[in-house]
C-alpha cells in the first residue's frame, strides 16, 4: 500500500508555537518483502541526518546500517509502526507485512524439451532467471514462484519457442491478436476481512467504526497518534499542533490478526477536519480532475510559427497540425477547461525537436515529424513551432489565474541523435547493439534499461550518475525558471532508480522554495510490482494505472466481458497502491487506439498491435455503433467515482474516434460536434461536478457492494457524504446517488 504525498509546509508558525519536520510530505508504509528487508532513509529524509534511537515492535529485529533500515522478520504482526527519533522528535513510519506466498506452476509437457522457461507479468516479461525444473517422478516442469494475490498471465518458454501451457484452460487476449495462460492467486483469509470507516467528528476527536478490526493505527503526518476503544469505536484526537497548520492530514490504518483493512486519509486545515470540497485548494492533490492534450493537436492559437517538415516522405497525418501553446491559453481565456470542470491539464513535450523527418513505416511507407514531442533535440528551449519561453510563462500565468494547475511531459531516457549531448558525449549513451550482435531496439522488458526506442533515440546511460545529474538539471529548468506544478515522466521503467531518488530531492527543494507540492507521476508498463517499485517517499508519487485500464478497456467496450474482471482488478489495483493513491486512471492516452473505436466494433482486441497502426492509415474511422457513446459514459463514471486521479483524453469527453498512433491523435473539434457527441460532453462535465462536490468521492473510505456479470456497485463514505455507484452492463447505464 502506498500512500501519496501530500503538500507539507516543513515549517509554519502560528502565535508562539512552531511546527517543523524533517521529513518533506506523508512517509509513504515501508513492505516488508522477505525475511530481510532494507529501506533507505534518504528516501524519506530530506538530507543526511543522525538518527538517535529507533523502535519498533519486538516481532521484527530492526537497526540502521548506514543509510540503510535493515528490518528482520520471523513473524510480524500484519501492521507495525517504526519510530525514529532525529534530535528527540519522533518520526513514525508504518510497517506493512507482506503480502506474499508460494506458488508453483506445474508444466506437464506434451512432448519432451531440453529446457522451458517461463515469462509473464511477475518477471515483465523476461524468461532469463525463470527456468522450470524437470521432475522426472511427475513428469512435470517445475518453478516456484513467490507473488502478491493478483491474475498473472504468462507464457511458456520451451526450447527458446513460445508454446501455450495446453493443460491450463485459463487464456486471455495477449492484446496483440494473441492468447496467453493466466493463473489466479487469492488473497489469504479473504473470509476476514476488515474494513474501516469514518463515523463521526466531535469534541476534536475522530469516531471511526470498524468490521473485524482489532488494531488501529493513526498518525498525524508523521507523528504516532494514541487511539482509544471505546464502545467498539476507535477514537483518534486532533493534535493541538495541526491548528499551526494550513494543511495537514490523518491517516488511519488497521487490522486483524490475518489481514489489514483499508486505509483513511482525513484532510485538516488548521487543525479543523475539512468536510466541504470548497475548503480544498491546489496543494490538495487527490482533488484533481486532469485532462491530457497533445499540444500539436488541440488547438491553433498563432497560424505565423505553423511550420511543416518539408519532405514528401511524410504523409499528412505525421505532419504538423499547427496546435501550439497560445492555442492552449486562449482555449483557458474562453473558458473551456473550467467549463469542462477540470482543474489540472498535463501537456505533451515542449522542447525543440528535429525540422527533418525521421522513423520509417511500412505498408503505407512514410516517415515523421517531431509533432508529438517525444525527440528532444535540446532539453531547455521551447520548440518554436510550439511557442516561446514567454508564451509558455503566459500559459502558465493564465492557468493559475483560472484554478489550473499545468504539469509537464518530461522525456529523460533518451535524445534525440541531434541533440549536442549526443554529439558532444557519444559515450554517454547505451550500446545500440547488444554482446550477441543483435540490435538493442525496442526490448522493452529484455533490456529496459539499456533498450533505444529507435536507431536515431539513443538511449542515455543514467545510472553513471554525472550522466543522470546532467538530465535532471535540465528537468529542474523548467519548474525553477518556469511555473508548472509538475511533471509527467516518460518511460519510466526504463531509467534507473538513482535517477529517480535524486531527481526527488531536488524537486522537493524546490518545491519548499516555490511553497508548493510539485506532483510527479511516471509511465511504467508492466506488473503492479514493477509500477509500484517507483513509487514512495524518495521517487515519485504516481504513475498511470496500466493494469486497471487494461482491464475496464474490454469490460466497458465489449458486451461479453464480465464485470467481474474489472471489480477483481480494482481490487488488487487498491490493495497494492492504498485506497487513496495518486494514481493516474485513464480512458486513453497517445499510445493507444481510442476507446470509442473499440466499443463500436471497428477495433477488436485480437488485432495485431502493428496492425491498430496501419488500419489507422488506411481507414476513414467513424464512430459506427451510438451505443459507443454510452459505453464510454460509463467508463467516465468508473473513473470520476474512484480513488485515484481520474485523467481524461483530449477528445475522450466528447467520443473522438481513431486506431493506432497517429490516427488516435487527430485534430481536436470544440466546434460543429453531433448530438450524440455534445451529449456526452456534457455529460462528462456533470460527472467531474459530482465527484468535485463529494468529499466521499475524493477522500472516501471505498467499498465493493455488488459485483456480478453484469453490475459493479461500490460506495464510498466521508463521515456524513455517502455516495453509491452501481455501473450496469445490462443496460449500459449507470447511477449515482449521494447524501
Amino acid at each position: 500500500m502506498v500512500i501519496g504525498w501530500i503538500f507539507l509546509l516543513l515549517s509554519c508558525s502560528k502565535g508562539n508555537r512552531t511546527y517543523s519536520s524533517a521529513i518533506y510530505g506523508l512517509a509513504t508504509p515501508i513492505e516488508l518483502t522477505d525475511d530481510t528487508t532494507y529501506a533507505l532513509l534518504s528516501d524519506y529524509f530530506q538530507s543526511a541526518i543522525k538518527i538517535d534511537s529507533l523502535k519498533i515492535t519486538d516481532e521484527i529485529e530492526c537497526k540502521i546500517i548506514g543509510d540503510s533500515i535493515q528490518f528482520v522478520s520471523h513473524a510480524p504482526k500484519q501492521l507495525n509502526v517504526l519510530t525514529l527519533y532525529h534530535k528527540s522528535v519522533p518520526y513514525s513510519i508504518l510497517v506493512k507485512k507482506s503480502r506474499f506466498s508460494k506458488f508453483t506452476l506445474n508444466f506437464k509437457p506434451p512432448k519432451k524439451y531440453g529446457q522451458v522457461c517461463v515469462k509473464g507479468e511477475f518477471n515483465q516479461w523476461n524468461e532469463k532467471g525463470s527456468s522450470l525444473k524437470y521432475d522426472s517422478n511427475m513428469n512435470s516442469w517445475v518453478i516456484h514462484l513467490d507473488l502478491e494475490p493478483g491474475l498473472y498471465a504468462y507464457k511458456l518458454v520451451a526450447d527458446n519457442n513460445e508454446i501455450l501451457d495446453i493443460k491450463n484452460p485459463n487464456q486471455i487476449s495477449n492484446g496483440m491478436g494473441g492468447v496467453n495462460n493466466f493463473f489466479k492467486i487469492t488473497e489469504l483469509n479473504n473470509n476476514l476481512e476488515s474494513f474501516i470507516q469514518t463515523k463521526k467528528i466531535t469534541d476534536n476527536q475522530i469516531i471511526i467504526s470498524s468490521k473485524n478490526i482489532n488494531q488501529v493505527y493513526a498518525l498525524w503526518e508523521n507523528t504516532l497518534l494514541d487511539v482509544d476503544l471505546k464502545n467498539g469505536d476507535f477514537y483518534v484526537k486532533i493534535p493541538k499542533k495541526a491548528s499551526d497548520l494550513h494543511r495537514s492530514h490523518i491517516r488511519i490504518f488497521g487490522c486483524n490478526q490475518q489481514t489489514t483493512s483499508n486505509d483513511l486519509l482525513i484532510p485538516l486545515s488548521n487543525g479543523q477536519v475539512i468536510s466541504d470540497p470548497r475548503q480544498l485548494d491546489s496543494s490538495d492533490w487527490h482533488n484533481s480532475v486532469m485532462y491530457f492534450m497533445m499540444i500539436d493537436r488541440f488547438f491553433d492559437g498563432d497560424t505565423l510559427n505553423n511550420e511543416i517538415v518539408k519532405d514528401e516522405r511524410i504523409l499528412a497525418k505525421a505532419q504538423y497540425f499547427g496546435g501550439d501553446i497560445n492555442g492552449i491559453t486562449q482555449k483557458i481565456r474562453g473558458g473551456y477547461f473550467h467549463q469542462l470542470g477540470v482543474n489540472t491539464i498535463w501537456i505533451s513535450p515542449i522542447t525543440q525537436n528535429p525540422i527533418d523527418a525521421w522513423g520509417q513505416f511500412e505498408n503505407p511507407n512514410t516517415k515523421f515529424s517531431g509533432y508529438h514531442g517525444y525527440w528532444p533535440v535540446t532539453s531547455t528551449t521551447t520548440d518554436y513551432r510550439l511557442g516561446s519561453g514567454s508564451d509558455v510563462r503566459e500559459m502558465l500565468s493564465v492557468a493559475h489565474k483560472n484554478g489550473l494547475k499545468v504539469i509537464l511531459d518530461y522525456v529523460a531516457n533518451h535524445i534525440h541523435e541531434q541533440h549536442s549531448v549526443f554529439k558532444d558525449h557519444p559515450d554517454w549513451v547505451t550500446p545500440l547493439y547488444l554482446p550477441d550482435g543483435t540490435m538493442n531496439t525496442e526490448r522493452w522488458d529484455e533490456y529496459r534499461l539499456t533498450t533505444w526506442f529507435d536507431t536515431f533515440l539513443p538511449t542515455l546511460n543514467l545510472e553513471n550518475q554525472k550522466i543522470a545529474n546532467f538530465m535532471i538539471d535540465s528537468a529542474i529548468f523548467w519548474i525553477e525558471e518556469y511555473d508548472f506544478d509538475g511533471f509527467r515522466h516518460d518511460a519510466t521503467k526504463h531509467i534507473p532508480l538513482n535517477f529517480w531518488r535524486t531527481l526527488n530531492k531536488k524537486v522537493k527543494l524546490v518545491s519548499q522554495k516555490k511553497g508548493k507540492y510539485i506532483y510527479q507521476i511516471g509511465e511504467t508498463y508492466g506488473s503492479h510490482s514493477l509500477i509500484k517499485s517507483y513509487i514512495n517517499s524518495g521517487m515519485l508519487d504516481a504513475q498511470f494505472d496500466f493494469n486497471l485500464y487494461d482491464n475496464a478497456l474490454p469490460v466497458f467496450a465489449k458486451n461479453t466481458e464480465d464485470m467481474r474482471r474489472l471489480g477483481d482488478a480494482l481490487k488488487n489495483s487498491l490493495a497494492n497502491y492504498g485506497s487513496h493513491h495518486l494514481m493516474g486512471n485513464i480512458t486513453g492516452n497517445q499510445d493507444k487506439p481510442r476507446f470509442i473505436s473499440y466499443a463500436d466494433g471497428t477495433l477488436d482486441f485480437e488485432t495485431p498491435w502493428i496492425e491498430y497502426k496501419r488500419i489507422g492509415w488506411t481507414q476513414d474511422i467513424k464512430v459506427q455503433d451510438t451505443l459507443a457513446y454510452k459505453k464510454l459514459a460509463l467508463f467516465h463514471a468508473f473513473n470520476m467515482t474512484i480513488p485515484g486521479i481520474p485523467i481524461i483524453y483530449y477528445g475522450d469527453e466528447y467520443g473522438l474516434p481513431g486506431a493506432g498512433d497517429p490516427d488516435n491523435r487527430r485534430m481536436m473539434q470544440f466546434k460543429n460536434l453531433q448530438t450524440r457527441e455534445e451529449s456526452l460532453r456534457q455529460e462528462i462535465k456533470k460527472l467531474i461536478d459530482i465527484r468535485l462536490s463529494n468529499m466521499a468521492l475524493i477522500y472516501g473510505d471505498f467499498e465493493i457492494t455488488e459485483n456480478t456479470i453484469n453490475k459493479l456497485s461500490y460506495k464510498r463514505k466521508y463521515f456524513d457524504n455517502e455516495v453509491s455507484v452501481t455501473l450496469d452492463k445490462h443496460k449500459w447505464t449507470y447511477t449515482i446517488n449521494t447524501k
